[in-house]
């Protein structure tokens, strides 16, 4: 039987569209072949809540402390960090950098090239970074880094060798009544396996440490 020229034409036109969806991928292609979702450029963030659960789940303790509602100043955090949570904290799981939107008291009156938001319980401890409670004004150099980083990542070090600590970090205040930067900040660590530390650092350029129990030998 002979096939009218109107159906061919219509039969052509239906095929022209079947292969422009395929084309614009809106069809599922065939089992075996899907995508899976694009991670590249997609960076690790949680929730303050998501941070003191994760950090719960994983054995440890943190407390935040508060904001002084007047002066903005904080009034330090307090932690038991497990290896647990260095782990997490290396793998991206747990912590998270500091909200650019948070600006801390004395914040602005740093030099612009040479500021952080610092985190009290730092990252790599599994620190949020979405806290005004965990974030102060720093100098970036040296205060922030290297100094207070390298005892960070010193107990950091002492944790994934198998001590669980009990980590506590206050800033200090020229007054109570002081709306700026702390001038100092002082980090005391103890670990049920010897681990000691208890150092002052000064909130300056030249960030002079007073080291009332400085590292073990080796840390």
């Amino acid at each position: 039987m002979p096939v009218r020229r109107g159906s061919w034409l219509v039969v052509r036109l239906w095929c022209v569209v079947v292969a422009a969806v395929l084309v614009a991928g809106c069809v599922e292609p065939p089992a075996g072949t899907e995508k899976r979702p694009s991670t590249e450029g997609r960076g690790h963030a949680e929730t303050a809540r998501q941070n003191k659960a994760a950090i719960k789940r994983l054995g440890g303790a943190v407390d935040y402390g508060r904001v002084d509602p007047k002066t903005g100043q904080r009034s330090g955090i307090s932690a038991t960090i497990t290896p647990a949570m260095v782990r997490a904290a290396a793998a991206h799981d747990l912590g998270s950098p500091a909200d650019s939107d948070i600006r801390p008291p004395g914040f602005e009156d740093l030099p612009a090239r040479n500021r952080a938001r610092g985190h009290l319980l730092g990252r790599q401890l599994g620190g949020s970074g979405e806290l005004e409670g965990n974030l102060v004004a720093l100098y970036q150099r040296r205060a922030n880094s290297p100094v207070m980083r390298d005892y960070e990542s010193a107990v950091a070090e002492a944790v994934e060798r198998g001590e669980t600590v009990r980590y506590k970090v206050r800033p200090i205040y020229p007054s109570p009544t002081t709306r700026g930067a702390p001038s100092a900040v002082r980090i005391t660590a103890v670990g049920n396996h010897g681990f000691r530390l208890d150092v002052l650092i000064d909130n300056t350029a030249e960030a002079r440490v007073r080291e009332y129990v400085p590292l073990p030998a080796g840390s």
